[in-house]
């Protein structure tokens, strides 16, 4: 089995399917071609990898996520099984900075939970790590997503928060401004995995794009969709709101690689 890294912004393969851009970075995406008679399982420790067929024969594409904890200096180690075969392969990451945001919250509490809090954000947490690890064997179609909210991004992935003043986790999404009422369409065809009234998140809700591609929307207004049902790409979910922890109306978007939350726009193809 051998290994050939590609350095390149969109890659097809047989099935007409659009890959993401190549980003070895922490929050981005690693694309790579590998060598297989048969399709190869991948994994990131016990995480399984997205694995796709390449146009050419006896050639896969790997599509890792890359966790915005994981550290540069430390190689990107993939095991790779071909029947009872198995290899083992590192990447070597690239460093990216991230900005700084400083956002003042009138609601205390959101900041600083009370103990009563406590509970329910814990399971409420374990409910949004669940969802966001699914690897399922259905890939719904192709990975070119379409935007959520028809308008620009309004605050970027990756920021290290400070919430009055508090350091919090990474910004692990998207924000994209509009006011409450407007439609929030799924970027791709998949299953409501979960759906609920999140004490951080607001109304949420957690879309399966199969094979370790797990989306969420967060601080929405009203939901159109129910738990365990299929949409298309396109159809609408529900609408922007202003629930949760926020300081005005916007959807929040995360997209989930194989656990990681990546930068949602690493799969926007050629949009912006």
């Amino acid at each position: 089995m051998k290994t050939s890294l590609l350095f390149l912004i969109l890659a097809v393969n047989l099935f007409g399917t659009v890959l993401p851009e190549n980003a070895p970075f922490p929050g981005g995406v690693i694309v790579q071609e590998i060598e297989s008679k048969t399709q190869p399982k991948v994994y990131f420790g016990k995480r399984q990898l997205m694995v796709l067929p390449s146009s050419e024969k006896n050639k896969y594409f790997i599509v890792a996520g890359i966790s915005l904890n994981q550290k540069v200096k430390t190689p990107y180690k993939v095991t790779i099984k071909e029947g009872k075969q198995k290899q083992f392969h590192s990447f070597i990451l690239e460093d990216k900075a991230y900005k700084k945001q400083y956002i003042t919250m009138k609601n205390k509490r959101k900041v600083s939970p009370k103990q009563q809090d406590m509970k329910r954000i814990k399971d409420e947490s374990s409910r949004s790590r669940k969802a966001l690890a699914l690897f399922s064997s259905k890939k719904f179609n192709d990975l070119s997503m379409v935007k959520p909210v028809n308008v620009n991004i309004s605050d970027d992935f990756g920021k290290r928060r400070y919430f009055n003043k508090k350091p919090r986790r990474p910004h692990s999404g998207v924000d994209m401004a509009a006011p409450t009422g407007t439609k929030i369409v799924a970027p791709l065809a998949g299953k409501i995995v979960e759906i609920g009234d999140f004490f951080f998140n607001g109304n949420v809700i957690f879309i399966d794009h199969g094979l370790g591609l797990v989306s969420m929307y967060c601080h929405m207004h009203k939901f159109d969709v129910t738990k365990g049902q299929i949409v298309k790409k396109g159809e609408k979910i529900g609408e922007v709101g202003a629930t949760g922890r926020v300081t005005g109306p916007h959807l929040h978007w995360g997209v989930s690689l194989n656990g990681s939350m990546v930068d949602p726009r690493l799969f926007f193809m050629n949009q912006k």
